[in-house]
């Protein structure tokens, strides 16, 4: 006779207990404004050597990962988009301002303040704090379209934004 070996005890990951914390004294809003996060993937391309009639794959020395992608509420007074935007433009000046600075030197620091540590915090069914993703070194690269619509009734606007990382770590 079979036996179903179906734990009880098991409470399942909730799509919506999650909050994202970047910078609270830059981006105070994200941390209240992410609607959903898309964890990026992770993969590890194989090395391969080739001989005359096949190549034999061996177990790669990187890993490559995805993009994070996130769902952003907007707020009425647009604070979600102003952080994002003024993070994206800060990147590019704190970049062009360092290059200048460097050029009689002949180095050029791209160390600048433009990137920031992700977390990704994922609540248990009692909202408590169970496991984290840290995604090192973020910054975005893309912040998406804001679609207005008069004859849409009652619904939220939110826009895209997609990051860039280091690598992730998973607590």
């Amino acid at each position: 006779m079979a036996s179903n070996t179906f734990d009880c005890g098991t409470n399942y990951l909730q799509p919506s207990g999650f909050k994202v914390v970047i910078n609270r004294r830059e981006f105070p809003n994200l941390q209240f404004y992410a609607q959903s996060i898309a964890h990026p993937d992770a993969s590890l391309p194989p090395s391969e050597i080739g001989f005359p009639r096949a190549s034999v794959p061996f177990v790669g020395d990187t890993v490559d990962f995805g993009q994070l992608s996130m769902e952003v509420l907007l707020d009425e007074d647009m604070n979600s988009y102003r952080e994002l935007y003024n993070w994206m433009i800060s990147a590019v000046n704190e970049k062009h301002i360092l290059a200048t600075q460097s050029l009689g030197s002949g180095e050029v620091d791209y160390t600048a303040p433009s990137y920031h540590d992700i977390t990704v915090a994922v609540l248990s069914s009692h909202n408590n704090v169970n496991r984290q993703f840290r995604y090192l070194n973020g910054f975005p690269i893309s912040i998406g379209n804001i679609q207005m619509n008069a004859t849409v009734a009652e619904q939220y606007l939110s826009f895209p934004v997609t990051f860039r990382f280091d690598y992730f770590e998973f607590k």
